[in-house]
């Protein structure tokens, strides 16, 4: 049984004239009754603020038995080194090294937490999708990696195909009451963003 959902690190990006210059991930704890579950755990250059956010939640890197990368970009990989005593799990079509355990299919990794292909910014990116008592969870990585691509309709940035994204974001949309993006906090979904495209 899931008993909680936290940020630890609230990513972001910055752009200029629709040029990426600069990314790093968000970074979600799941607590289960046995389990440490992290997803994502952003860049080397944000290492300092992830272990604050982690120490904060009264935890150490070794104290995460579960590592989940949404898809294997460096923004998004940066800091997987430090958990060392972490099952490491990524889709098969992100080309993980042998450290991973590699996903082929939906799967749930335990009660109340599924993972979920939802490709379109690259081809094996997944989102964990969290059943708590009262609330969905959906943390899409770079599915939607912010606020704004779902209120604008807009597919990442950087997609291989965009009607593939976009498709992947509505289903996140339909089932998620929260969303915790690839780049910010966690958020409602309004579904008058996406219910009439």
């Amino acid at each position: 049984m899931v008993t909680s959902v936290r940020v630890i690190f609230e990513g972001w990006l910055h752009r200029k004239d629709d040029v990426l210059l600069e990314a790093h991930s968000t970074s979600t704890l799941v607590v289960t009754e046995g389990h440490k579950v992290l997803v994502d755990t952003s860049t080397k250059e944000q290492r300092a603020p992830l272990l604050q956010g982690l120490n904060a939640a009264g935890l150490r890197p070794e104290d995460i038995d579960i590592l989940i990368n949404t898809h294997l970009h460096r923004d998004h990989t940066g800091n997987n080194d430090l958990f060392t005593s972490a099952l490491k799990m990524a889709r098969s079509e992100e080309r993980p090294d042998a450290s991973f355990m590699c996903i082929t299919e939906d799967a749930e990794v335990l009660p109340g937490i599924n993972l979920m292909h939802t490709p379109g910014h690259s081809r094996g990116s997944m989102s964990v999708v969290v059943e708590t008592d009262d609330r969905r969870y959906v943390i899409a990585g770079d599915a939607i990696p912010t606020r704004d691509n779902l209120e604008k309709w807009r597919p990442p940035m950087i997609n291989y195909d965009r009607s593939v994204a976009l498709d992947s974001m509505r289903r996140i949309a339909e089932i998620a009451d929260v969303i915790v993006p690839g780049h910010g906090n966690a958020f409602e979904p309004d579904p008058s963003s996406w219910k009439k495209r």
